[in-house]
């Protein structure tokens, strides 16, 4: 409730004239308009000295009592202040009726008096002072109304606010910019329904009004009727083709269905409109380089960079094209130029990366021990070195510098997974185990501990029901994942349920093309007798990692060489 109702406080002040601003409770009495000068100034003294000790319901009914007394509205606001700092909404009411006396025509003061009566649970009276609010000249515009249910939205619940708005509607049923705001209202607060009803009428109102096209698109699309709202755009673009908020609109929609060639082009048509359109030619950049046409993608980029603008996502995602052409290079000198925004920390990992991958591990070590770090950054950094010194074949470094974290944060679930992975690599399972237990101490519903000592268990074959058991436990969490559905198939590979081993595998398959997950499943169906799908498996899986060492291990044991076993 006390939160509430401040929330209510700093809205009235918002929502104050703007000539004469409610102050802040503050001690110091106010400028007086009666001749019984002598009480006003006793009481106001008095109403200071309460504020001083908490004593708001006493301050709130002397300031209100001056204020009728001196027609000054300025007090009635200060009074109601206090009211709401000693939660006290009749008093508040009070209060806002003295104001409202003095100004009849205030709408500041109609407004709060309909939130306090609603707040209060008056809802004839609240009805009441909104009919009379809606009867005065000074108050329809958009943002009268964006006013009227900012006051409301954060105290009243919601059924109330749209029977506010209802109200709005019956009295002013043609009112566009009632109607406007009745559907922002809906969108915000997810009442689909609604908002649909609204802004069909608001449609009616504006058949050609860009902002009811383009609302009425929105509605559409939050309902997942995006061909609807495109084809709303489409026909609203065509008789304004310059509309650029219009093309961006149906840029969003044909994304949402996945049209992605069309996106493009809606996009492109933006640029022509407006080519400092840094958000557009962004969007375009992306979609040019999902769809394959990597120099349009680039040229985008380059001319984003050029232009001073988004210049840290252009280079994160010039690194990303170049990487993807496999100019390791030049990915490293794009990726070196992110100074800052919501890519770099990705963009200095991937540096170290392809630092790593280029045979230079100790300057990606170094890179990622020199960089500037944040506080949450410093972790996820250290892990990052930790596994890129594992992947270098530097194991024992990799336990080394987990190790001193350990020492201020002993029961870091992360630290310990990651110890746990490097002491795998190093042949210690009793270590590796002891480090996966005491994460499920702390965590016991922990996914990872879970499937990795399941998985672990099951490449040694070793102890193979408790190893099921403990991966059946992870997926329990996570049925979707597929690190540990491949986990699964291969517990059950060891455990010679060769079928049920091929559908888990094949389901991983379907969610992550990973050549582990490969490599499994070639071994599965040559364990099935199916020697020619796992050879057509395995050359799938080679096409797509032609160097990867697991694929290969599983080729030359199996023998599965081209030209053989055919």
């Amino acid at each position: 409730m006390y939160k509430r109702l401040l929330i209510l406080v700093v809205s009235s002040l918002l929502l104050g004239c703007a000539s004469q601003p409610a102050a802040p409770l503050r001690v110091g009495s106010a400028p007086l308009r009666d001749t019984n000068r002598e009480q006003a100034v006793l009481d106001l003294l008095t109403a200071d000295f309460a504020i001083q000790r908490g004593a708001y319901a006493e301050a709130a009914a002397k300031y209100t009592a001056v204020a009728e007394l001196t027609g000054d509205v300025g007090l009635a606001r200060r009074a109601i202040q206090a009211a709401l700092y000693g939660q006290d909404v009749p008093a508040a009411i009070a209060a806002a009726g003295v104001w409202q006396r003095l100004r009849p025509d205030s709408t500041d003061a109609a407004q709060l008096l309909v939130a306090f009566e609603l707040q209060n649970g008056n809802i004839e009276a609240a009805r009441a002072h909104l009919r009379a609010l809606l009867a005065l000249d000074a108050f329809g515009s958009r943002q009268d109304y964006l006013n009227l249910v900012r006051l409301l939205n954060q105290n009243v619940p919601p059924q109330t606010l749209f029977g506010v708005l209802d109200g709005v509607l019956e009295l002013r049923p043609t009112d566009a910019d009632a109607l406007y705001v009745y559907t922002l209202s809906a969108l915000e607060l997810e009442d689909l329904e609604r908002a649909q009803r609204s802004s069909e009428r608001l449609l009616r109102l504006q058949e050609d009004g860009a902002e009811a096209v383009l609302l009425r698109a929105q509605v559409l699309h939050q309902s997942d009727q995006w061909q609807a709202a495109a084809a709303l755009l489409s026909q609203f673009l065509a008789r304004h083709p310059r509309h650029v908020r219009g093309h961006l609109a149906l840029a969003r929609a044909l994304l949402d269905g996945k049209e992605y060639a069309a996106a493009l082009a809606a996009f492109e048509q933006v640029l022509r409109i407006e080519p400092a359109n840094a958000d557009a030619r962004l969007a375009a950049a992306l979609l040019a380089g999902q769809l394959g046409d990597r120099r349009v993608a680039r040229e985008q980029l380059l001319k984003l960079a050029a232009d001073g603008q988004r210049t840290d996502q252009a280079h994160f995602y010039l690194g990303k094209l170049a990487e993807d052409a496999g100019d390791t290079r030049q990915a490293i000198d794009w990726y070196a130029k992110v100074g800052g925004g919501e890519h770099r920390l990705d963009a200095l990992l991937r540096r170290a990366e392809l630092l790593a991958a280029s045979g230079h591990l100790d300057a990606a070590v170094d890179l990622l021990a020199q960089a500037h770090q944040d506080e949450g950054e410093r972790l996820r950094l250290l892990l990052a070195r930790s596994d890129l010194l594992l992947q270098g074949g530097r194991a024992a470094q990799a336990e080394r510098l987990i190790n001193e974290a350990l020492v201020e944060q002993p029961d870091n679930l992360e630290l310990l997974f990651a110890r746990s992975m490097v002491l795998d690599k190093l042949n210690r399972p009793a270590d590796m185990e002891r480090d996966l237990k005491r994460i499920l101490e702390l965590d016991p519903d922990n996914t990872n501990a879970l499937n990795a000592w399941g998985y672990t268990l099951a490449d040694r074959g070793e102890r193979l029901d408790e190893a099921h058991r403990l991966i059946q436990r992870a997926l329990a969490q996570s049925p979707d994942n597929p690190y540990i559905l491949d986990s699964l198939g291969w517990v059950l590979y060891r455990k010679g349920d060769l079928t049920a081993a091929e559908r888990y595998l094949r389901q991983a398959l379907s969610l992550l093309p990973d050549a582990e997950v490969y490599a499994h499943l070639v071994q599965v169906l040559h364990a099935l007798g199916r020697t020619d799908e796992a050879r057509d498996v395995l050359a799938e899986a080679l096409a797509r990692t032609p160097h990867d060492a697991r694929l290969r291990h599983v080729r030359d044991t199996l023998g599965m060489h081209d030209g053989q076993n055919k």
